[in-house]
């Protein structure tokens, strides 16, 4: 993929993601509507869809929660499957060895990007 500004679309500025916290985010993305979550660590950002493999159900409780009671797992709110934040690998529930679609992040001057698949 190239660097070409036109395939990068603003999420969040990093400072308003703490450590440990996640956010919803809903945008219209190639004729399409995307809803996405992302997650901060102390080492990185990770972004999914905000759809269950299971049921395709959004994972969110309330709005910007993703994550268990320790915020160590990301859970799903219908059925409480849980998935490493890391690689979305479900470890407990229905769902077990499937993922969460991963999207692509970046953090280009203090600002977090939603990497657009090339065309």
């Amino acid at each position: 993929m190239t660097d070409r500004d036109d395939r990068l679309v603003p999420l969040a500025r990093l400072d308003d993601l703490e450590v440990g916290a996640s956010k919803g985010f809903s945008l219209e993305l190639d004729g399409g509507r995307l809803e996405g979550f992302l997650v901060r660590t102390a080492g990185a950002v990770f972004a999914y869809r905000n759809s269950c493999p299971h049921t395709g159900a959004p994972l969110d409780w309330t709005p910007d929660n993703f994550l268990d009671i320790e915020g160590r797992l990301i859970q799903c709110a219908l059925h409480g499957a849980l998935f490493e934040i890391e690689t979305g690998l479900c470890i407990h529930g229905p769902c077990v060895n499937r993922r969460l679609t991963p999207l692509r992040v970046r953090v280009k001057k203090g600002t977090l990007f939603l990497e657009k698949r090339g065309e």
